[in-house]
């Protein structure tokens, strides 16, 4: 994945996450290594409206319970994994 489209797809997930109700303003200040629920505080609740804010916006499905914590960063490696076939 290029730099550019890990950019962009960072930027439309921190979108999403403003969507479903997080603080813009600590979303502005988030990098690729944060984590979900460690840094960000995401619920379960928010766990799984994220998970269908996901599929609508992108069309994919990432299952974000199969893992402990996902970060940004590999939240969106997984999104542009899904989108290429890979």
């Amino acid at each position: 994945m290029s730099t550019q489209e890990t950019v962009g797809l960072l930027s439309t997930v921190n979108e999403t996450l403003a969507e479903i109700g997080f603080d813009e303003a600590e979303l502005a200040e988030a990098t690729a290594d944060w984590k979900l629920r460690a840094e960000l505080g995401l619920s379960s609740v928010e766990t799984t409206e994220l998970q269908l804010a996901l599929k609508q916006r992108f069309g994919v499905t990432v299952d974000l319970w199969d893992q402990d914590d996902y970060t940004l960063g590999r939240l969106a490696e997984l999104i542009a994994e899904q989108r290429s076939g890979s």
